[in-house]
């Protein structure tokens, strides 16, 4: 099972993608109040660096925090969109560093 998780909810933002437990690949960025602007490359990137599009996903996950309610609504709102325009199922993430399933 391959998981996009996202986590806008701090300075930091980050993206992944896990499958079956393992990592396969972590994007960070460290700019502050700059995630409305590079989610979406971020996302971009790890796919096109794994070769694979939201089609090979399975599930999303997106942090709820704790954290800036503006950086969340960023997360939540683009896993989502990617949910509901694919049919992946969504879940949301207390806690999201270092995911593991």
């Amino acid at each position: 099972m391959k998981i996009l998780a996202i986590d806008t909810s701090s300075k930091n933002a980050s993206v992944a993608i896990t499958e079956d437990e393992k990592e396969l690949i972590e994007l960070n960025n460290s700019e502050e109040k700059t995630h409305s602007q590079k989610l979406m490359p971020m996302i971009d990137e790890v796919l096109k660096k794994l070769d694979l599009s939201l089609d090979d996903i399975d599930l999303i996950s997106s942090s709820l925090g704790p954290g800036s309610f503006t950086g969340v609504r960023i997360g939540i709102a683009t896993a989502k969109a990617f949910s509901d325009s694919k049919n992946i199922p969504a879940v949301r993430s207390k806690f999201f560093r270092r995911i593991s399933i």
